[in-house]
């Protein structure tokens, strides 16, 4: 077997099926000994049994994730770690049957950019390449019909094996040219696990590269698919993301959403959903699933979560770590993403519903007699509730809807436009992050007159204990988006101000990144550039609390800024300024400081405060952590919402926390 500049990289990215995932590995193994072999495993329950083959498998170079970071990510981190090489993208449930030699040398012709080889176990052998995708062509394969109509338009089978493809290669097995690669660039990771690979090769054939279909002495690669079915919350997460795929590839919008490219995403949502429900099997699909989760529910409430996405962002995963827990309580839970999704799907429990749709399509299955959408404040969240309710309330369901605001409140003017606030008016109730959070969104506008807390939380944490050296400088940090409204430079400008006499008894490191961050670090003075550091980005808090003993968040314009919870969780101590929930959080100075107004002169003074006592330092962080095991866990969110259903419906909620959220 050649070993020249042609032979590939195999690339695997694995989650779960550990045993389709050795038979695959045997296969290379067999056919292209010579191979590098990378296998990334995006973490789930089976990932023990993936560390356990790893440790039989030395010659693989394996990277096992600490969290699902979805298939395009994981593919982009493999490709970096093989410069140079032509790529062999094999999926886990993929075998081998052969060494590719004709695929490899077509790879090899100018202008080539994807070859996939012809497959067994497929409705015909070159059914790996696909026409273009369309509306009509998606929706015909929704319905189970490309088979049928093969060769005709609405079809994206070909009725004969093409010799060049002006659609897309599937089939589990991908040869990929690196030439092409560098040319077109990185799977693109808004697509979390499907649909990456088609619109890369989109891309390709635009830029004039094409792509192959290869006939070998027979078949080279099998697949083994496993039949869905309706109790297996994996299978489940599978059509759900296969059926979002297809809307993000149509859609070719500036955000990725199904609302570009002229609609086509929206309405191949919109045609999909109606196809669920006017075909038999697809009726007679959903009734079991719906049956399903009523006898799971008990008596619990559906929760649908409406969120424009689940890309990194605070909000974001208070919505996962949200639906994550209400489903292990027993909730039925959906999450209904309308514009994108993202990273944090990877945390998102697969028992979770998933849908992608856009926001005047608020169509979704529920199995209960009761189910309320929790959803935020901006247009299209707001928009899908209403929608949701009205038709469910038409169509005779008991529906509610509670906006969760986790907006700051602008100091100046009013948070929400006038059709905005009239519409969180006519929910059901409001919930907002703390009372003090409640009177700033008020203070320009009214809302609604039923308003509860639910303050977000976060997963515990091990505790970090106060590790100032009392001989050293005091360790002061900031992780926040580096942006001029948060207030870094006065902090460094209160820190300053203490004299030129106390400047080695502090230092100050600053992690994150932002558009602000290059002309921030150059107005830092000259003269205390030993003394403020600039970290950049931070991959986790963890990170960034192992280099300061001291957390300082300056912004005044803040909602609930979820790096305090973070460090009250592990005990770190906290300063921060008063704005939006902190002096609740911080227990009005008990947990922590609070620096009120938000000015470089009362700054400086409560960083006196600090550098004077450092026992007192020190016991604000360990009451602080108690106070965030009490409030702020995701255990105590959950509590909270909890009882805001049970005020909304009237009833307990079965297995939830004793009575009703109070109203303030």
């Amino acid at each position: 077997m050649s070993t020249g500049p042609r032979e590939p990289a195999v690339l695997i990215v694995s989650h779960r099926r550990v045993d389709a995932l050795d038979r695959a590995l045997a296969s290379v193994e067999k056919w292209l000994p010579e191979a590098p072999v990378l296998v990334w495993d995006n973490r789930s329950p089976q990932s023990p049994a993936v560390a356990e083959l790893a440790a039989r498998r030395p010659g693989v170079q394996w990277t096992l994730s600490e969290s699902n970071v979805g298939y395009a990510i994981a593919v982009n981190r493999l490709v970096a770690q093989v410069p140079g090489r032509d790529l062999l993208l094999l999926h886990p449930d993929a075998e081998l049957l052969g060494p590719l030699t004709r695929a490899r040398e077509v790879l090899a012709e100018p202008g080539v950019a994807v070859v996939a080889p012809t497959a067994e176990d497929l409705g015909e052998p070159w059914d790996a390449a696909r026409r273009a995708q369309t509306v009509v062509r998606d929706l015909t394969t929704v319905a189970g019909l490309e088979a049928t109509l093969r060769g005709r338009a609405p079809s994206d089978l070909y009725p004969a094996a093409p010799r060049e493809v002006d659609g897309y290669l599937t089939g589990g097995c991908l040869l990929l040219a690196r030439r092409a690669w560098e040319a077109v660039g990185e799977l693109d990771d808004w697509f979390f696990a499907g649909g990456e690979d088609a619109a890369w090769q989109r891309e390709a054939r635009a830029a004039g590269w094409s792509l192959r279909l290869v006939d070998d002495d027979g078949p080279q690669v099998r697949r083994t698919v496993t039949a869905p079915t309706v109790d297996d919350p994996w299978e489940g997460r599978r059509e759900d993301l296969r059926r979002a795929s297809q809307a993000l590839v149509l859609g070719t919008g500036a955000d990725h959403g199904p609302g570009g490219n002229f609609g086509r995403g929206r309405v191949f949502s919109a045609g999909a959903l109606t196809l669920d429900r006017l075909q038999a099997a697809r009726r007679g699909r959903r009734r079991e699933r719906r049956a399903v989760e009523a006898r799971r529910a008990e008596g619990r409430p559906t929760i649908v979560v409406a969120t424009n996405g689940v890309a990194l962002g605070g909000a974001e995963r208070q919505r996962v770590q949200l639906a994550n827990e209400l489903v292990a309580r027993g909730h039925p839970v959906v999450v209904v993403c309308m514009q994108h999704l993202g990273i944090l799907l990877g945390e998102l429990d697969p028992r979770v519903r998933l849908v992608f749709q856009p926001f005047w399509q608020p169509v979704v299955d529920v199995g209960t007699d009761d189910a309320i959408v929790i959803a935020g404040g901006t247009r299209t969240e707001i928009a899908f509730a209403l929608g949701w309710r009205a038709q469910a309330r038409v169509a005779g369901g008991r529906r509610w809807w509670l906006p969760a605001l986790h907006d700051p409140a602008e100091p100046d003017r009013p948070t929400f436009s006038d059709l905005q606030a009239r519409a969180l008016r006519s929910a059901d109730a409001m919930l907002v992050l703390s009372a003090q959070h409640h009177r700033d969104l008020t203070r320009h506008q009214r809302l609604h007159d039923t308003v509860m807390v639910a303050p977000n939380g976060l997963p515990a944490a091990p505790a970090l204990p106060f590790r100032a050296d009392p001989a050293g400088p005091l360790r002061f940090g900031m992780l926040s988006r580096i942006k001029e409204y948060k207030n870094p430079m006065l902090l460094i400008h209160a820190l300053d101000a203490l004299g030129a006499g106390r400047r080695r008894e502090w230092t100050l490191d600053i992690f994150g990144e932002g558009p602000d961050r290059e002309r921030l670090t150059a107005e830092t003075p000259e003269h205390l550039r030993d003394r403020v550091r600039w970290r950049g980005p931070s991959p986790g808090p963890d990170h960034a609390f192992a280099e300061f003993d001291v957390l300082c968040l300056p912004s005044g314009f803040e909602a609930f800024p979820l790096a305090i919870v973070e460090a009250m969780l592990r005990g770190m101590p906290v300063m921060a300024s008063a704005s939006g929930s902190v002096a609740e959080m911080l227990d009005h100075g008990r947990a922590g400081v609070v620096v009120d107004p938000v000015t470089r002169e009362a700054w400086t003074a409560a960083l006196e405060g600090v550098l004077a006592d450092r026992d007192r330092t020190a016991a604000l962080g360990e009451q602080g952590r108690r106070w965030a095991q009490e409030h702020y866990t995701v255990s105590a969110m959950t509590d909270a919402y909890q009882r805001a259903f049970a005020r909304v419906l009237g009833r307990p909620i079965p297995g939830g926390p004793e009575g009703a959220a109070a109203v303030l």
